[in-house]
């Protein structure tokens, strides 16, 4: 199957970031209506002001220049109708008597009149055209030796004023609606192009052009809708690209972001016209699928897209081989208590990512359906984080010891510290049960303290020099503050430091080495005994013996319980012990339950044993008595 059938040809290949055609509903803008008529109104607003400013300007300042010469002209013939009064007061008695207009200038076209203090019309003047509508008057008073004797009244037409306010209209009218055109049209489509293009960035991938994980809830949410009035099926898969991290690491983040490009284009090419895929973060993709016959189209479409990503994929820095984990969750028209309610978005990418842990986890990189078992194991899971976290706070745990006996002094040389927990409503929990989660939850660092300071609080009252060996979690490691606990444990319980073993597995420096040798380095200056527990399992065991002088190797039981029945696990133990005599290292065989293989490591020359043969884990007390047991074989015979 060759890369180029993945590949889709260059025409129809999306631009990663331009924004699609305006025409694809799922890429339009939900503000885009409100935005332009907001700038409709605003630029109707700017093209009303230019068309309406001037014509109002030229109107005010015409009306006010008509007022202000009717009132000078007002003034001056109040003052001439007083001079005329003075020297004939008879003129008060005329009715409605004709004077001269003025002939020049603008009064030419006023009509003045003068009314007695009863407002009778005494004289008026007339221009040679009548004054036309509109008009404006200006009233003064006439007086005579201080006494009003009448009113002296201007009156001209305001239709000049009209009409040149008419003609200022029309030329900003025709300004105005040139200012609209081009305050919005222009701009519209500008920002028409600018809000689409904001809308695809805010809701598509950036590097691969998919939708986001906004885009995809957006899209499920309607689906579902659809889905639930159709009473339709549908499927959400998750997927997550296997082996990401490691073309990152040795190519470089630039060839992980092509090889991310390129699945997206492979991811693509298999979908169906009414599929969605998205990118919701990383290397983790989502597909939408309806409607479809479940659950044989979402199984057949999971198989074309691991198969699609399982071709090489050519890089700059060179080849990438990676995987595809897939988790299924199915729409189902009735819901049920164990995969939630019909049609729930939420619900359903829930349990499509439950579907995808269990997938990681499996090693037949097959699919995986979500199954309502996923549920009760997640409740069980969180229910049993709640009740470790509420051990930390009520201090429910303690420790068992199980001796450890040493065959060259035939004594007790020791216990190894192992963490007991009564689980409230459960009884008693097996570590391997706990540990993990504790490790996963960071709760390891808190209970790691504790086995620490109570193991060396119960050491120190035992006699003679017998040690006491505590179990590190590489977790610990890895989340630091171990060098301080175990010097606090020190401290609060006198226990002298060469009294204390830290057991390891090779797991521990498989991660920041150096790091890791030097901490350990420090810790054994510090006269703290190191050693490797379950040898053997882990890889480049020879290196690390090494790198580092460890003062205990542990044979691992299953090496234990195969002796005198496999010829292979009696060499490798003979392999070790001579390895760890050479080195001048002490062997540690542990799970020893029968008497025969504690006869026969004795001839191997395996200083030191524990298991069964010689004690249960324990507690402290227990240990205590017997300790008084000098000799293994009375411990043996004891047992």
């Amino acid at each position: 199957m060759s890369l180029a059938r993945f590949s889709l040809p260059q025409r129809l290949r999306r631009p990663p970031v331009l924004p699609p055609p305006a025409g694809r509903a799922q890429d339009r803008c939900p503000h885009r209506g409100a935005a332009t008529r907001s700038v409709t109104v605003l630029t109707a607003v700017a093209a009303a002001l230019v068309a309406i400013s001037p014509p109002a300007g030229v109107f005010m300042a015409g009306r006010a220049h008509v007022e202000a010469a009717l009132e000078a002209s007002a003034a001056l013939h109040a003052v001439e109708v007083a001079e005329m009064a003075r020297t004939n007061p008879a003129i008060w008695q005329s009715d409605a008597l004709q004077i001269p207009a003025p002939s020049r200038g603008r009064a030419a076209d006023e009509l003045r009149r003068v009314y007695d203090v009863a407002g009778r019309l005494v004289m008026e003047s007339r221009p040679a055209r009548p004054v036309a509508w509109p008009i404006a008057s200006r009233l003064e008073a006439v007086q005579v030796g201080g006494v009003r004797m009448g009113d002296a009244e201007a009156t001209r037409s305001l239709r000049g004023v009209l009409l040149g306010t008419l003609l200022a209209s029309l030329l900003s009218g025709a300004l105005g609606i040139l200012v609209f055109l081009l305050l919005r049209v222009l701009p519209i489509r500008r920002m028409d192009a600018a809000l689409r293009r904001a809308s695809h960035l805010a809701t598509h991938d950036l590097l691969t052009g998919l939708p986001n994980r906004v885009h995809f809830a957006d899209r499920l949410d309607r689906a579902m809708a659809r889905a639930r009035r159709q009473n339709g099926a549908a499927a959400v898969l998750c997927l997550d690209l296997k082996r990401f991290k490691s073309v990152n690491d040795t190519l470089g983040h630039a060839a992980g972001d092509d090889l991310l490009k390129e699945i997206s284009r492979r991811l693509e090419a298999c979908l169906g016209r009414d599929d969605m895929l998205a990118r919701l973060g990383g290397n983790e993709f989502a597909v939408l699928q309806m409607p479809a016959v479940q659950p044989q189209a979402a199984d057949a479409l999971a198989r074309r897209l691991m198969a699609a990503v399982a071709e090489p994929v050519v890089l700059s820095g060179g080849q990438a081989v990676v995987g595809l984990s897939i988790g299924i969750a199915l729409a189902t028209p009735a819901g049920s208590a164990e995969c939630g309610p019909a049609y729930d978005p939420a619900v359903l990418m829930q349990n499509a990512h439950l579907a995808l842990c269990q997938s990681k986890q499996g090693s037949r990189g097959a699919p995986c359906f979500f199954d309502p078992e996923m549920n009760h194991r997640l409740r069980e899971k969180r229910s049993l984080e709640i009740d470790l976290r509420q051990a930390v706070e009520r201090g429910e745990f303690r420790l068992a010891f199980q001796p450890q006996y040493s065959l060259e002094q035939q004594r007790v040389s020791g216990a190894e510290a192992l963490l007991r927990w009564t689980r409230p409503g459960h009884g008693n929990m097996p570590p391997d049960q706990f540990i993990p989660l504790a490790e996963e939850t960071g709760l390891i660092a808190p209970i790691g303290a504790w086995v620490l300071e109570e193991a060396c609080r119960c050491a120190v009252a035992w006699p003679g020099e017998l040690g006491i060996a505590v179990n590190v979690s590489p977790a610990q490691f890895r989340q630091g503050g171990l060098e301080e606990a175990v010097e606090a444990a020190l401290a609060r319980s006198g226990l002298a430091a060469s009294r204390l073993e830290l057991e390891i597995t090779e797991g521990v420096l498989m991660h920041d080495t150096e790091e890791t040798l030097d901490m350990l380095q420090r810790l054994r200056r510090r006269g703290v005994r190191i050693a490797v527990d379950d040898f053997g399992t882990g890889y480049s065991s020879l290196g690390y013996l090494q790198k580092f002088p460890f003062d205990k190797v542990k044979i691992d039981r299953s090496f234990i319980q195969r002796l005198g029945q496999d010829a292979s696990a009696g060499a490798i133990v003979r392999a070790v012990v001579g390895m760890s005599h050479a080195l001048g290292v002490r062997a540690n065989a542990e799970g020893v339950e029968l008497r025969e293989q504690a006869e026969l490591l004795c001839a191997e020359g395996c200083e030191e044993v524990q298991g069964y043969l010689f004690g249960r884990p324990m507690p402290a007390a227990e240990f205590l008595r017997l300790v008084d047991t000098t000799t293994v074989a009375e411990a043996v015979g004891a047992a």
